[in-house]
């Protein structure tokens, strides 16, 4: 539609630009066909074209040549800058990384015991490749996506719970449940953890968002039986700290004890397999797709998946 004089962008074929680029630079409809791998005729059709859209016949005869008129001989030198630009925004992108001058900071949400278990890895990480680069953890006090939408989150870091579809997510491990207790306590005593004996004991829950029950609580009750819950926390490391000073069974995962068995928070406390089935916990790193080809990122994701099969292999 031409409205005014005026041509509108959904007029414009943009594959005229580069026939123009390339009739300019030969000056020979048979050669620019050559050019572009098209027919003579198609490229007679694409002059024709462009005759009447800039209002110029652009190449004329003169004897067995053509030559530019005066408008086409002004437009050379600003076709071929304009192609050359077109050409790289509409080509993928090729950003060279260098990772050890990236100044950059990324936003991760994540529990403290995500954190605890990844910090001394990642931290030498980034020093040693990237020391420009800095880290900002945020709480995971919930598992809202819009952070991640409107940009405040740059990754997020645990078990996928929301039905935001465009979402993406990576696998950094395949976490479980374990029962925590201090290192003394008679449940750890003949005959041993049953799940009677289990659910007999007072226990401390980790809840961020007032969820009492949860997967232990179900399998139970299959059982017919249920755990008397004495005290809700906010966090892993206040329920390891209640268990180790007290009789309260605690239910944690087991990345939040860190997998080295000689973890210092695993001082004076002991750990235990569920008698019951739980299903497994799939740790995945969460991102927006406008960040999906972003180089930097990409670095930051591929890195975590790294550190956290190194982890897990230990």
């Amino acid at each position: 539609m031409q409205t005014g004089g005026v041509i509108e962008m959904q007029d414009i074929d943009l594959n005229l630009l580069k026939a123009l680029d390339a009739l300019l630079a030969e000056r020979s409809v048979t050669h620019a066909a050559q050019r572009m791998g098209l027919s003579v005729s198609a490229m007679s059709r694409n002059l024709t074209r462009l005759r009447a859209v800039t209002g110029d016949r652009l190449l004329v005869q003169a004897g067995r040549q053509l030559v530019l008129t005066p408008y086409a001989e002004g437009l050379t030198e600003r076709v071929a800058e304009i192609a050359r630009s077109a050409y790289a925004i509409l080509q993928p992108t090729r950003q060279v990384l260098d990772l050890a001058t990236l100044e950059r900071s990324f936003t991760l949400k994540a529990n403290e015991g995500f954190i605890d278990l990844i910090a001394d890895s990642l931290i030498h990480q980034l020093l040693k490749t990237a020391p420009r680069v800095r880290l900002h953890f945020v709480t995971k006090s919930d598992k809202d996506a819009r952070p991640l939408r409107e940009g405040a989150v740059d990754l997020e870091i645990g078990v996928l719970g929301t039905d935001a579809p465009e979402l993406m997510t990576r696998t950094l491990f395949t976490d479980r449940f374990v029962g925590i207790c201090r290192s003394q306590h008679p449940l750890l005593q003949a005959p041993g953890v049953t799940a009677e004996r289990y659910a007999s004991y007072p226990h401390v829950v980790v809840s961020r968002e007032n969820k009492i029950y949860g997967p232990v609580d179900a399998a139970l009750a299959g059982e017919g039986l249920q755990r008397q819950i004495l005290m809700v926390v906010p966090g892993f490391a206040n329920a390891i700290n209640i268990v180790r000073q007290t009789d309260l069974i605690g239910l944690v995962p087991l990345s939040a004890l860190g997998w080295l068995p000689a973890s210092p928070q695993r001082a004076g406390l002991a750990e235990f397999a569920l008698p019951v089935v739980t299903p497994a916990i799939k740790i995945s790193a969460i991102w927006h797709p406008r960040l999906h080809a972003d180089p930097a990122h990409r670095w930051l994701r591929e890195t975590l998946v790294s550190l956290c099969q190194r982890k897990a292999g230990e």
